[in-house]
């Protein structure tokens, strides 16, 4: 190493020239880095299931695209309301990109003349007529007792109108268009008040949260930077050098993003401020070994042998020290979510360069600055951190016992509460609860149900045509729907073809319920194709495939219990229903349920599986870097403790302040195995070469010795770290605000640990060798 650091010096010119070409290369690509909205589909849903969605919805996402406005008030079916209603629907069918709106004043339903059903609208008036106070009346009167709109376009009492806005396939969601959408809605607020919700609207709240996150999150890492360097060492050159690193790390970093076709999405946002935050504590441990190795009146030669022995003793620190958080990132490659892998890859990439830069451009650059003054290197060596850590290193070793039984009632409370931490894959929780998108879909979702429904398709044996039309077979599909909506009250509406049936049968025959004819069945289905003509939307034709072989139920869901719409207890209930009401659907039939709330499901499982792989494959292969590094298992279990207890530690904040794993805290431990096993490296190597310049020095001695001179570095890059991760906590998404809090937490816990329950341990262990070899 001594021999590689002589070359670097000797051609320092060159090697920050290298730099700098890199540098202005990464700048060059940066523009090209995009941003990603994207925050339902982190899991692609089952090929299966978009098979099915493309026959059902004749579209191979299951998210919807659609915008739906719901209007409410107590004057909505007056007549001046109606008659603008009426022309705010025309100006929006006129606004290019938008299909024709969807809502109860083009809705089509039947009524019985004669010995036949006819199609009527249930807006009276024809050829957009005024309304009058009459046809108000009317049209009110008909939405609130058709069983079919009421419930699918306005809410279950009738009081509310929904319209549905839905895009061309070519046309893609802009703020333009969703300006003339609410600047045409805006017409109806003399009326009542108008709530605008969909997928389009919380995609483009994402996009302004990330740049706004992404600008924010990293002014003020790179102010902790600075700061925490200034009080460290209270040098210009403290601070220039760790900040220049940080910021060329991060630009190499996303320039590769840009090169792998990486985009910045709700989870790697995080990535600038990870390098940023952990590529500055390399710098600190080189930092901390020059200020004291060197002295003020060194030559020029003199520095640079001062450099090469600082910057030789630590090395071995950095490359243990980056290896092992590299290993903690990489573990999430093996993620199934691509947002885990994308993230773990592109953070790897960041601290090899920080470690990279850490041993070329920072004693390159420490040759050409003048030595620090006298003052400076006084105040680091003998400041005040050092007194207090002289004294604290003595305690610490002689509390020994007090520390093992803090260790050992930490891995009962962990054992205690590790199964009772919650997930939570619901992104309206994910958003700040003051957002007004947010609290207008919770309204909606309170009144309506999810803008995103719960799907539930049937197959016929064997795809048997014309099957779903028979009376014994719709029959027993009917007794199945009644059964999920008896024992499902998040259930907000069920549409279906039995449904449309039953109410089309009501009006010809007077009863709610199946036909017993088929001939009867299929002259309504007929008439369901009639309306589903009417519409571009899939709401009609979804219902029952063309065949007779396939239908699909519709379920709108909303929990009470966690003011959300479907979380993923209500669709643990609702499958739960489904397997329950089984037995009630004729034997043969295939059931597939689908949906976004379904897709969460299988993602918060996936995560979950994702955590516990990452987090056992991290610390296998950490266990076996540094028992490598120190050639004993011994120290590789030893180096493990102080990380372990930050996770043990996490548990117990998570239970006690409900802080769910959600798609960015499951990632926590893997991480904290990683960056947090650093400080522990750091204290045994120093540990271990004390006890070989000084074999017959009293263990305890040695030990605190070592604390007292690893204690300083260990401190300054854990504060660091700390404070940078803490900047977290001012992002938008609560996932990383979450995520800054507990790394911070765990890294707080886990220096502690380094410093206290770390040496304990190394104390028991040699008095039991001792008593053992007595």
């Amino acid at each position: 190493m001594q021999l590689l650091i002589k070359t670097i010096l000797r051609y320092k010119l060159l090697f920050l020239a290298i730099v700098l070409v890199c540098t202005l290369f990464a700048i060059i690509l940066l523009p090209q880095l995009r941003l990603n909205s994207e925050y339902i589909n982190l899991l692609p849903p089952k090929p299966e299931h978009l098979e099915i969605s493309e026959d059902v919805l004749s579209t191979t996402t299951q998210d919807s695209k659609d915008v739906y406005c719901l209007f409410e008030g107590n004057a909505i079916f007056s007549m001046q309301a109606l008659n603008a209603l009426q022309g705010v629907l025309a100006e929006l069918e006129a606004i290019e990109g938008l299909r024709p709106p969807l809502s109860a004043l083009s809705f089509i339903t039947f009524q019985k003349k004669g010995t036949r059903l006819a199609s009527i609208a249930l807006n009276p008036n024809k050829n957009n007529e005024p309304f009058t106070e009459e046809s108000s009346a009317l049209f009110a009167q008909r939405l609130r007792t058709d069983r079919i709109a009421r419930g699918l376009l306005s809410t279950e009492d009738g009081d509310s109108l929904l319209i549905q806005l839905s895009f061309q396939p070519d046309t893609e969601y802009s703020n333009e268009i969703f300006d003339a959408i609410a600047h045409t809605l805006d017409r109806l607020r003399a009326y009542g008040s108008i709530s605008l919700v969909g997928t389009p609207l919380f995609e483009e709240r994402v996009q302004q949260y990330l740049t706004y996150d992404l600008e924010r999150l990293l002014l003020l890492c790179l102010l902790v930077i600075v700061l925490m360097f200034f009080l460290a060492f209270r040098s210009k050159r403290a601070v220039i050098i760790p900040f220049s690193l940080s910021v060329i790390a991060l630009l190499w970093t996303l320039a590769v993003m840009v090169l792998l076709d990486y985009e910045l999405t709700v989870v790697n946002i995080i990535v600038p401020s990870m390098v940023l935050i952990l590529g500055s504590s390399y710098a600190i441990h080189i930092l901390s070994e020059y200020f004291q190795t060197i002295k003020a009146d060194n030559t020029m030669e003199e520095k640079e042998e001062r450099i090469i022995l600082a910057v030789g003793r630590i090395s071995k620190t950095i490359f243990g020290a980056s290896l092992t958080t590299i290993v903690g990132f990489l573990s999430l490659v093996l993620c199934e979510l691509q947002a885990f892998r994308e993230l773990g890859l592109a953070v790897s990439i960041g601290i090899s360069f920080c470690a990279l830069l850490s041993l070329i451009y920072i004693p390159s650059l420490l040759a050409i600055l003048p030595n620090p003054k006298q003052q400076h290197l006084h105040r680091f060596t003998h400041g005040r951190i050092s007194k207090a850590l002289h004294r604290c290193s003595i305690a610490f070793v002689r509390a020994w016992p007090i520390a093992l039984v803090l260790m050992a009632l930490l891995l009962i409370g962990f054992v205690a509460v590790r199964d009772d931490v919650r997930l939570d894959t619901d992104y309206l929780t994910y958003f700040p609860k003051d957002d007004p998108l947010i609290q207008r879909s919770v309204a909606f979702a309170r009144k309506i149900g999810g803008s995103d429904p719960h799907y539930i398709t049937l197959t016929a044996p064997d795809d048997e045509q014309d099957y779903f039309f028979k009376p014994e077979v719709l029959k027993q599909v009917f007794a199945f729907e009644s059964h999920l909506l008896a024992t499902n009250e998040d259930i907000t509406h069920l549409f279906s073809f039995p449904r449309y049936t039953a109410a089309l049968n009501e009006i010809y025959q007077g009863t709610y319920g199946i036909p017993d004819t088929p001939g009867l069945i299929l002259m309504l289905s007929r008439l369901l194709k009639v309306a589903s003509s009417q519409f571009e939307t899939p709401m009609l034709s979804s219902l029952i495939r063309d065949d007779g072989a396939r239908i699909t139920i519709t379920v709108r869901s909303y929990d009470s219990r966690y003011q959300s719409w479907e979380s993923l207890e209500s669709v643990r209930n609702l499958q739960a229903s489904i397997q329950e009401g089984v037995h009630l659907l004729p034997e043969g039939i295939t059931i597939d349920d689908w949906g976004i709330g379904v897709d969460a499901l299988r993602m918060g499982n996936t995560i979950k599986a994702d955590q516990d792989r990452s987090l056992i494959i991290s610390l296998i292969l950490v266990f076996l870097l540094v028992t490598v590094q120190f050639r004993s298992p011994l120290m590789g279990l030893l180096a493990l403790i102080p990380t372990m207890t930050g996770i043990m530690c996490n548990y117990v904040l998570m239970f006690l302040f409900n802080i769910p794993f959600d798609v960015v805290t499951v990632i926590f431990a893997s991480i904290t195995i990683g960056v947090g096993v650093d400080a522990a490296i750091h204290f045994l190597i120093r540990f271990k070469l004390r006890q070989k310049d000084h074999p017959n020095m009293e263990y305890a001695v040695l030990l605190s010795q070592t604390l007292e001179e690893t204690g300083r570095p260990i401190l300054l890059s854990s504060i660091s770290l700390i404070a940078g991760l803490m900047m977290l906590l001012f992002a938008s998404f609560i996932p990383v605000k979450y995520f800054g809090l507990l790394l911070s937490f765990a890294l707080l816990v886990t220096t502690a640990a380094t410093l206290f329950i770390l040496p304990a341990l190394m104390m028991a262990l040699e008095k039991i060798r001792n008593r053992v070899q007595s």
